[in-house]
């Protein structure tokens, strides 16, 4: 019988390193994934990942099991990209590194999924943040809510409002399909 994240949580604060490595392995490919879609830059995600996990690794004694902890362990994913825009510095390089390695990419990208991924990155981290936790990730309001430290109603209207600018962004003609 496979052990539940909240038994694993157990295991480690026991002392047991590999139900740490289990947790990781259950997990890295979500939190990836959600670095990804908030960074749009590989190299950073695969580092707000591993920095996730080290902070989680970190802070697992203060998990409670009343939540789920997957959603513990990306809120812990949200607030280090969170963080990871307040360093310009770091933003600039890794808009050059995503530029290098979409032109360095073999395969030309599909236009239209390009076209929303450059849209996406472009809406302010404020409404971007809270469009991918609500419609990538499939957060509820009062999660993403929770997450961010706002009111459901301000993560309501940072979803809507993403919504909006991604759909502005692209497609100008807001009436039609892009061409």
């Amino acid at each position: 019988m496979e052990l539940t994240d909240a038994s694993l949580v157990e295991h480690c604060l026991a002392g047991r390193k590999d139900a740490f490595a289990e947790i990781v392995r259950r997990h890295q490919d979500r939190v990836y994934r959600l670095a990804l879609r908030i960074t749009g830059d590989r190299c950073e995600a695969t580092d707000l990942s591993q920095e996730t996990f080290i902070r989680a690794y970190r802070s697992l004694r203060s998990y409670n099991s009343g939540y789920k902890f997957e959603n513990w362990l990306l809120s812990i994913c949200t607030n280090v990209c969170k963080n990871y825009f307040r360093t310009a510095a770091r933003r600039k390089r890794a808009q050059e590194v995503h530029a290098e390695i979409f032109q360095a990419s073999p395969d030309p990208p599909d236009p239209r999924r390009a076209a929303l991924e450059d849209a996406l990155k472009s809406i302010p981290q404020t409404l971007r943040l809270p469009l991918v936790l609500k419609h990538v990730e499939g957060f509820s309001y009062e999660e993403i809510a929770r997450i961010l430290k706002i009111g459901v109603s301000a993560a309501k209207m940072r979803v809507k409002r993403g919504r909006d600018e991604l759909v502005r962004l692209f497609n100008p003609s807001a009436g039609g399909e892009t061409s």
